[in-house]
């Protein structure tokens, strides 16, 4: 019985029919393996925790985030988490956002929302990162022992007083640029410090009037004057380091400018240049705990590729 049943499978082996159904066998199993690997990519991929947990931040819905929350990553009681999260909240100008990708670092997942201020474009980044349970089909759950939140909660506090200093000295800055004011006194007064930076701050905003003002061999121009800089893309990022006890700033934007020479009693025609810089200003805040001052100051000033 068995030869006979082998000597039948062999002969149906040499037909089309075999050669069909080991066709089928092998679509069958494409999409199988494919269904695996797309529900185990889908298990394995945070992004609905991640939303639902932002979106909760964005309609204040605490009692949800703290659901999520992984309670062996953190011993805040509800009652505190809550107070936390109200507080930072209010420091949120949330009129539109963008939920982004899941990413990963150093074996941790995490995802960022910017959430943006409508009225003066100022944008703000949201981070969560998460602990997984779990392999094949995983639970995600909110990590808070990968974020200090003591330090966040004290940067957001003193954002506001900090975002007004930094536009102090972008106004401060590019006002001594405008005048031709190398010495920059004006400038230089909102450091507590003016002594140990004074160095640094003139040589920056001389360079700056170097930039703007280099004349041209093929106009056979020496200097031009600068008669106009309008400031765009505004992006401010606050953090504090408790180490340390210092605020740093990391004010990001672009300007363009438009430049001129002077009209004179023996040149009336008027030669102009015009660009487009792209700046990254640090500032950094020391903090005695209950005050911020600032201490220092760096620059990078690029031109902006097109």
């Amino acid at each position: 019985m068995k030869e006979k049943f082998i000597e039948k499978f062999k002969a149906f082996k040499k037909t089309r029919a075999y050669s069909f159904v080991m066709i089928l066998v092998a679509i069958a199993a494409c999409i199988l393996l494919g269904m695996l690997i797309a529900f185990y990519q889908h298990a394995n991929n945070p992004t609905d925790e991640g939303s639902k947990y932002l979106r909760a931040f964005i309609m204040q819905d605490y009692d949800t985030m703290y659901k999520m929350v992984d309670k062996d990553t953190t011993k805040i009681s509800k009652e505190k988490y809550i107070e936390k999260m109200r507080s930072l909240r209010q420091t949120y100008e949330i009129d539109s956002y963008d939920i982004g990708e899941v990413k990963s670092k150093d074996g941790t997942s995490y995802i960022t929302m910017t959430c943006v201020d409508d009225q003066t474009k100022n944008k703000k980044d949201f981070t969560v990162y998460f602990s997984k349970h779990g392999f094949f089909n995983p639970t995600y759950l909110i990590d808070l022992s990968q974020v200090n939140e003591d330090e966040e909660m004290v940067a957001n506090e003193y954002q506001e007083t900090l975002n007004a200093s930094a536009d102090g000295v972008m106004n401060r800055y590019y006002t001594a640029v405008r005048n031709n004011d190398k010495k920059c006194n004006d400038l230089l007064s909102l450091f507590k410090n003016k002594n140990a930076v004074k160095k640094k701050v003139r040589n920056s905003v001389k360079k700056t009037i170097k930039t703007l003002t280099k004349g041209s061999q093929k106009k056979k121009v020496k200097k031009y004057t600068v008669k106009d800089i309008k400031i765009n893309s505004i992006k401010r990022t606050c953090k504090y380091n408790s180490k340390k006890k210092q605020f740093s700033v990391v004010y990001s934007y672009d300007y363009n400018y438009k430049s001129a020479t002077n009209i004179s009693v023996s040149n009336s025609y008027i030669h102009k240049k015009k660009g487009k810089r792209k700046v990254v200003m640090i500032l950094t805040y020391d903090f005695d705990g209950s005050n911020v001052s600032l201490v220092d100051f760096k620059m990078i000033d690029k031109k902006k590729k097109k």
